[in-house]
């Protein structure tokens, strides 16, 4: 079977869906010779050289597409066509929309989009997305009634034209049936790659670069994420300042992972005042081997997030066996599985205690590694592939 895998423009700048498809095409491409499954890629220019280099280093057996310009302008190609239509009589109106026609002349039995898009609903193959979560419905506030409205139209389409729709966690299944009144049927749980959660080490002369660039911050909290507001900074950065007034201790917090402009500002206002303002550093998005450096030499992870569905940064600190604590939202706790290293996300007290105590006390975070390594080990015996390639077959037989 010819599978079209949609990996887009998936760059670190678009977060945790784009590391997601990327984990999911190779988990794909390590079953594809032995489950006789074909696979044609189809990315963006901006990826391109990306995807060449990543097949020919991992000697992959894929073919690869470039997607056609002309999708960068959807929405002016769709008003230009509706104006076409509202003239004329026209009994197959999508044949008038190039993307739409690109997408009939692909060679493909089923595309698979690991992404929460929108796509048409008339194609001749079965179309299988993923949806990563429905955090406007948990988080409104976050939102603007623009973005609400646009997600609940968008999102509700995408359900609609998808032959399945894969979800990681059986917690998003649930929300999608209550939210959106989604066939349980429709909606298959495939879990993340675990077993491609995994970072390139930095080279020697990497190694040095790092060592100086950080030389100056020891004992250094991270937090990789990118500053969207459900990330929840702000109640880290209190936590920390909580702890230097109440023991005088300056614990050092690196953030790495793109600066979103809706919320970075506020951030940067709420530091202004802070008495721990040089102690915070914001890095953007750093290159994998930096990243891999910074986890090695970090004194504690810390994920305070609000929501979220599912979090490379916590699989990623067990993998490096590093020292790592996470909130009590959605799949982290069952992924950590130790009520001792979580947290209330919105309890700063609680926050700083158990941060106070990871630095300090060797034995907890002696279990805390142990943990980790018992866990990421359990997690990648999960056979994500073989998910992914039944629920395709499903489609097909």
């Amino acid at each position: 079977m010819i599978i079209g895998f949609w990996l887009g423009e998936a760059s670190l700048e678009n977060g945790g869906s784009s590391l997601y498809a990327w984990r999911v095409l190779e988990t794909i491409l390590n079953q594809s010779q032995s489950n006789e499954i074909d696979l044609l890629i189809l990315c963006s220019t901006k990826v391109q050289d990306s995807c060449i280099k990543f097949l020919q280093k991992q000697q992959y057996q894929a073919k690869l597409l470039v997607i056609p310009e002309l999708f960068k302008r959807p929405h002016f190609v769709k008003r230009l066509i509706n104006k076409i239509i509202l003239k004329l009589n026209i009994i197959r109106p999508e044949y008038l929309d190039p993307c739409f026609c690109w997408f009939d002349s692909l060679d493909i039995d089923l595309l698979h989009v690991p992404y929460q898009v929108s796509l048409y609903n008339q194609l001749r193959y079965p179309l299988i997305t993923t949806m990563h979560d429905v955090q406007e419905l948990h988080y409104p506030e976050f939102f603007t009634p623009q973005e609400r409205a646009a997600r609940a139209g968008y999102y509700w389409q995408s359900l609609e034209s998808s032959s399945a729709v894969v979800v990681s966690f059986e917690h998003v299944k649930k929300d999608l049936i209550k939210y959106f009144r989604l066939p349980s049927e429709k909606i298959k749980v495939c879990p993340p790659p675990y077993s491609k959660i995994k970072l390139s080490p930095p080279n020697k002369e990497e190694y040095i670069v790092y060592q100086n660039k950080y030389n100056e911050w020891q004992d250094f909290v991270l937090y990789p994420a990118q500053t969207w507001e459900h990330k929840n900074h702000l109640s880290l950065i209190r936590a920390l300042e909580l702890i230097f007034c109440q023991t005088g201790k300056t614990v050092h917090l690196i953030c790495t992972g793109k600066k979103n402009s809706d919320f970075f500002s506020k951030i940067e206002n709420y530091l202004e005042s802070s008495p721990i303002s040089k102690l915070i550093h914001f890095m953007d998005i750093v290159p994998e081997s930096e990243l891999h450096w910074l986890y090695q030499n970090c004194s504690l992870v810390v994920i305070p997030t609000l929501y979220e569905a599912g979090s490379f940064p916590l699989l990623e600190a067990m993998s490096l066996e590093v020292p790592v604590i996470c909130s009590s939202v959605t799949s982290l706790p069952e992924t950590i599985a130790d009520t001792r290293f979580v947290f209330e996300p919105l309890n700063i007290e609680q926050i700083a205690n158990l941060i106070l105590q990871l630095l300090s006390n060797s034995d907890l975070r002696y279990a805390n590694i142990e943990n980790g390594k018992k866990q990421i080990s359990r997690l990648k015996q999960i056979d994500s592939a073989r998910s992914f390639v039944e629920l395709w077959k499903s489609f097909l037989n």
